[in-house]
């Protein structure tokens, strides 16, 4: 892999300008960045700034080792990125910095055997079903992406920057298969029926039925409540209607006494 890195290098003599490559390299569990800047001038010193963004799903906790660079965040990308101001570099000098991250491009065992279990508990349910075809051509997909995820992640023929894809390419994969698997498991939940009375009784929120003493007196409370609501309200309603009455005669006796006693009297017939 590094003769590959020291190929392109060659190439970059050929520019006239300083500019940073990556290589990718795998030891253990965590893999190497190798960043390398290059000073194409035969006879002058040149001043670089390096900068070279990392994967997407690169965290800060993700980093064992810097190699000497900076770590910051471009929060316009959302993407993390090493960086050093002011590299002195020789005429004709190479500098190479590795940068060593956690391999997190690799789906843990233990989520794809979770994944394994849920199919064999569906294939268990719907045993002697109509759906239980459906089930199998289900498993037999599951099995083939497990087996494709697994060839990709052992691989060590291929490139980091294939690893990673292949990665993201079985995490997609993985995805669609769960949803698949939470379809069935929903219509596995219909088919199953309504709770029966045995899962009642054995239920935490079950209540006590109340005594019959506290029901009747509950009853009787209300009922005494509503009347006593009932007679405030019906003299409420007494006492403004006859407001309401006295006002109305008071003004017909202002409005039609006045009226009358403006006509002259009529002299009386002997």
């Amino acid at each position: 892999m590094f003769s590959s890195c020291k190929k392109n290098i060659f190439l970059v003599v050929s520019f006239i300008i300083l500019f940073g490559i990556i290589c990718y390299s795998v030891l253990a569990d965590t893999v190497s960045f190798r960043i390398v800047a290059v000073n194409p001038s035969k006879v002058r010193t040149q001043f670089a700034r390096v900068k070279v963004y990392l994967p997407q799903e690169v965290k800060p906790k993700d980093v064992v080792s810097l190699g000497g660079l900076n770590l910051e965040f471009d929060s316009q990308k959302s993407l993390y990125y090493v960086y050093k101001n002011g590299v002195a570099l020789r005429p004709s000098q190479t500098k190479i910095f590795v940068v060593e991250i956690n391999d997190i491009w690799i789906i843990p065992k233990e989520e794809i055997d979770t994944v394994k279990e849920r199919i064999n508990k569906l294939l268990l349910a719907f045993k002697d079903t109509s759906y239980y075809d459906d089930v199998k051509k289900l498993s037999s997909r599951a099995d083939d992406i497990i087996a494709e995820i697994t060839k990709s992640q052992s691989d060590e023929t291929i490139s980091r920057s294939q690893h990673i894809g292949a990665y993201r390419t079985n995490i997609k994969s993985l995805a669609r298969l769960k949803d698949e698997i939470s379809d069935m498991e929903k219509l596995l939940e219909i088919k199953s029926g309504p709770l029966t009375p045995d899962i009642f009784n054995k239920s935490k929120f079950k209540t006590l039925s109340p005594a019959k003493s506290a029901t009747w007196i509950v009853i009787f409370s209300i009922i005494i409540f509503i009347g006593l609501l009932s007679v405030v309200f019906f003299f409420t309603w007494y006492r403004s209607s006859r407001s309401t009455h006295n006002i109305i005669a008071d003004a017909r006796k202002v409005s039609f006494g006045e009226e009358e006693s403006e006509e002259p009297a009529k002299p009386s017939e002997k």
